[in-house]
């Protein structure tokens, strides 16, 4: 999957216990339904975990006297609660490993994504880090059992000796690494808990060009983990979508990943890619507005940017021709904006196109899997182009806006020809007031957002909804009319 974006999504939000033998599952598909084939890829709402029964335990020696700078070998010991051994062949592998711990100190500035071997003795298993800071550090094992086939966390703590150092809450949304510059950017400038947004990471090479060349590190173009403040909720957030089909594959310079934290506050972020064979973690920090509730209506509502200026979120119309209308003007108007070199207007128009083609697969019937893939590939490059315009339009790069501009218009003539006759049939509106999936009021969060599905068309409050209403498009299509009629439990 060369020159794409790649598409991210958080997997598990999972609140854990500050007791450090806890664990939690974490679902990769919605509350109470467990996904029992490892880290999905698709794109989902809002996913607040409830705490679930831990099935193993964690204990880590040593635990004490550690000193900072000296490389430390540490023996994990895996048990279930019984205390029999949690061995290899107890384990299946996610993401190319069937151990992942994630290590954090107090200070949320030294982060290791250690994969350990086993030991000699039953249920231990080693490896050897460098602590760089004092205080307790904090580990997770990320780990899939098969015994449940469910995720959980196993959670464990060792102390280093010294002083811990305080939290410094950069809020940076650029971080340079070995010459590497990555660029972290989300659709609003300020976001709250509680629903979902998009954001995107860009890297850029040390030539200052945009970097192509990203390797895939445990059968994906990048890992992203991040911790609250309080080291209580850690979210694991993996790649979705296609994944690279061999090492020689490569990535960049997009990323996107749909976001959706349960709580607000301080996250410190860790973006982990690889670049000729070597590991790279870029570290961004972010704060996250308390939940709040949204308003009703259909009006539209304006999001800012990184860059300081705003953009109407676009209406999404009812039928696919008056939808394909609606982007054939944001083309022309991005042309008119080219043409007339006001390239500081070209971000809000092709934000309008890229989120009407996002909405294309719920306005059109008899998809085949294939041209369902097909679709939602050229999705993706619509949404990957898009950020590129925006970039290239700020920076007033008439050249590059141009060549990107000439992509981007080449997608949406497949788009077409991949969606004609495949208009949906005459549908009624279900009439729902809240949406099925969030319990959020219709177009609170996006004005027009709907499904079509079964002759009815379903309003939800964002198109991040779609996903999910299709995962069981009956059953949520049964919902949305109970909620019309007022019989929704």
């Amino acid at each position: 999957m060369k020159l794409r974006n790649q598409q991210l999504s958080i997997l598990a939000t999972a609140l854990l216990s500050a007791s450090i033998a806890s664990a939690q599952q974490h679902d990769h598909t919605a509350p109470g339904k467990a996904e029992s084939s490892g880290h999905s890829h698709s794109e989902m709402p809002a996913m607040q975990m409830e705490p679930a029964t831990a099935t193993i335990t964690a204990n880590l020696a040593p635990a004490s006297g550690l000193k900072i700078g000296e490389p430390a070998t540490f023996t994990l010991t895996l048990t279930t609660l019984a205390g029999q051994p949690i061995t290899h062949a107890d384990l299946q592998a996610a993401h190319t490993q069937k151990v992942h711990l994630l290590i954090v100190d107090p200070s949320l500035s030294d982060y290791h994504h250690e994969h350990p071997q086993p030991g000699t003795a039953p249920g231990t298993y080693t490896f050897t880090i460098t602590p760089k800071k004092a205080g307790e550090y904090k580990l997770f094992a990320d780990l899939l059992p098969s015994a449940t086939g469910k995720q959980e966390y196993a959670a464990t703590s060792f102390t280093v000796t010294g002083t811990p150092s305080p939290i410094v809450k950069s809020g940076n949304k650029t971080a340079t690494v070995d010459g590497y510059t990555f660029a972290l950017k989300f659709e609003e400038e300020k976001f709250s808990a509680g629903h979902p947004h998009m954001a995107w990471v860009t890297v850029t090479g040390p030539d200052g060009k945009p970097f192509t060349q990203l390797e895939p590190v445990m059968g994906a173009y990048a890992h992203v983990v991040a911790f609250s403040e309080d080291r209580k909720e850690l979210a694991h957030i993996h790649p979705m979508g296609e994944e690279p089909k061999s090492d020689t594959e490569r990535g960049g310079p997009m990323m996107e990943f749909h976001t959706d934290f349960a709580t607000g506050g301080y996250k410190q972020l860790f973006v982990q890619v690889q670049i000729g064979g070597k590991q790279i973690f870029a570290p961004f920090g972010i704060e996250v507005m308390p939940a709040k509730a949204h308003s009703a209506g259909n009006a539209v509502t304006t999001k800012s940017d990184d860059h300081g200026h705003s953009h109407d979120e676009v209406a999404i119309p009812a039928t696919l021709e008056a939808l394909l209308s609606e982007v054939d003007a944001r083309i022309a108007a991005i042309e008119a904006a080219i043409t007339g070199n006001q390239l500081a207007k070209v971000h809000d128009e092709a934000f309008a196109a890229r989120d009407l083609i996002a909405a294309i697969p719920g306005k059109v019937d008899s998809l085949s899997d294939g041209e369902s893939k097909a679709l939602s590939a050229s999705i993706a490059r619509i949404k990957q182009q898009a950020g590129l315009l925006d970039k290239f339009g700020d920076a007033g790069d008439a050249a590059q806006t141009k060549a990107v501009m000439a992509k981007f218009k080449a997608e949406i003539a497949t788009i077409r020809k991949m969606v004609a006759g495949k208009q949906s049939a005459a549908v009624q509106d279900a009439g729902n007031a809240n949406c099925p999936i969030s319990g959020k009021p219709v177009g609170s969060m996006q004005a027009g957002a709907s499904v079509t599905h079964a002759g009815y068309k379903v309003g939800l409050c964002c198109m991040g909804c779609e996903k999910k209403f299709l995962e069981d498009a009956d059953a949520n299509l049964k919902k949305a009319l109970e909620i019309a009629h007022g019989h929704a439990h």
